[in-house]
């Protein structure tokens, strides 16, 4: 991808900082290449090429910091950048606890997550993906009405990140992915859905049809909703919207924020937080999954962590400094989301362990309850562990799908969610970095709405 040999620069650019008097110093260089095509009707909204490149510095002297970055890689960029991010160290306030992690260069897996074929692909036959999604979901269905459109990405990113410790690694991965959306009905009922594919190898993505065809099902399944009155009954949350709910948890599992005592989960470390039924663990070490990586934010080799086993909470998420901040010894996960960026405590790729139960058996024996197959927002409060969002679905009479609902709202606290929940079913799809089967809740406030 990049004409510069990153391994090379990488390792250079540490022995100057070192020698211009650096204690400790890290590099991350990056070069992504980048394509981007939005249509609507059928006609080109936005059409983006792009190639980016840059490098961050952290640099550690006597315990202060200082972090700068630049896009510009020629050499006199490079030094002037190295200079200036030694000279603000020099400006900051020691902490004790700053620095870079303790580990070194460890073997890395290798994980597949590059897809040499990509560049290969004509940009016309991205833009014709784009166009063909969006037309055979537009007549699919009459009662399909209009499009919010359509678009097709990918990317290639190489990546090296080079430490005093000696770590010195370049990765390189691809990702790409399409998606549409669409609108059903029209004047008061109408609806807006969507569907999407998105892989690190191209010829693994979802056919044009099967995404057309499950965007126009999501979207004109919810026309129609009715009310329904404000009470407790068993919840389902289907598998595509119960990543929003796990969102609001992991938040609340931010080891600066424990430190902080700034999060309901503070004192709940080897507490049972949550059904026996579940188990969370975090394992970005799939080979060719969009969410894997070899390495994390920091350089540390991943591997699989157990976040909640068996309901029981057994980890919060730290990276190195906050690890130290906080006088804990853990396996740290940090994310870092370009070479601007500084790396901090994340999840990698979350997943919520399948269930014994089929679906079918979530709903058969609720008299009454509601289908959940949409969340707006995770609907955890972090700090104080209420939790109230608003949703979409299905109501549930009699272990069916009755009609469907709008604008109702779940309520209570996310603990009597968590323990609540009393069936998991088996229907996990890996999708992205939060991934989940469907499960129900025996009991959850339903706040409906008047007709």
């Amino acid at each position: 991808m990049s004409p510069i040999n990153f391994k090379t620069l990488g390792e250079d650019i540490i022995a100057k900082a070192k020698k211009w008097g650096a204690d400790e110093a890290e590099a991350v260089l990056e070069n992504v290449k980048s394509f981007n095509v939005d249509v609507r009707k059928g006609e080109i909204e936005s059409l983006q090429k792009s190639v980016s490149q840059g490098l961050g510095l952290r640099v550690f002297i006597n315990k202060q910091f200082g972090f700068g970055y630049t896009s510009d890689l020629s050499p006199s960029s490079v030094d002037e950048t190295i200079k200036k991010t030694i000279e603000l160290a020099r400006l900051t306030e020691s902490k004790p606890w700053q620095g870079l992690p303790d580990f070194g260069p460890q073997p890395l897996s290798n994980l597949d997550l590059y897809d040499p074929e990509l560049a290969k692909v004509p940009d016309e036959k991205k833009i014709a993906t784009a166009r063909e999604v969006e037309k055979i979901a537009l007549s699919l269905d009459k009662r399909i009405t209009n499009s919010y459109g359509a678009g097709f990405s990918n990317g290639e990113r190489e990546a090296g990140l080079f430490n005093s410790k000696g770590i010195s690694c370049v990765l390189k991965a691809t990702q790409c992915g399409f998606n549409v959306g669409v609108i059903a009905g029209e004047g008061n009922n109408m609806q807006s859905g969507g569907w999407s594919s998105s892989k690190r190898f191209y010829k693994e993505l979802d056919s044009i049809e099967s995404v057309a065809q499950k965007a126009v099902k999501v979207t004109v399944e919810q026309l129609g909703p009715k009310p329904v009155p404000t009470k407790k009954v068993p919840v389902i949350f289907d598998r595509y919207a119960a990543p929003s709910f796990w969102a609001g948890i992991l938040g609340a599992l931010n080891g600066d924020a424990v430190f902080r005592k700034a999060t309901f989960m503070t004192n709940s470390l080897n507490q049972e937080i949550a059904s026996p039924m579940i188990t969370v663990v975090d394992d970005p070490t799939i080979p060719r999954f969009v969410a894997s990586s070899p390495v994390d934010g920091e350089g540390n080799v991943t591997r699989g962590n157990v976040l909640i086993d068996k309901g029981v909470l057994k980890m919060f998420l730290y990276d190195s400094q906050i690890a130290r901040k906080a006088g804990v010894k853990v396996n740290t996960m940090a994310g870092r989301g370009s070479y601007r960026s500084l790396p901090s405590a994340s999840f990698l790729n979350v997943i919520v362990q399948n269930g014994k139960d089929s679906f079918d058996s979530l709903l058969k024996d609720v008299k009454e309850g509601l289908y959940v197959k949409g969340l707006r927002g995770s609907g955890t409060d972090a700090t104080t562990g209420a939790f109230s969002v608003g949703c979409n679905g299905f109501w549930i009479e009699n272990g069916a799908v009755a009609f469907p609902v709008d604008g109702v709202t779940l309520g209570g606290t996310t603990l009597e969610v968590l323990k609540g929940i009393d069936k998991v079913a088996n229907d996990l799809d890996m999708r992205s970095s939060i991934n989940s089967p469907s499960f129900r809740v025996k009991e959850i406030i339903v706040g409906g709405r008047k007709g």
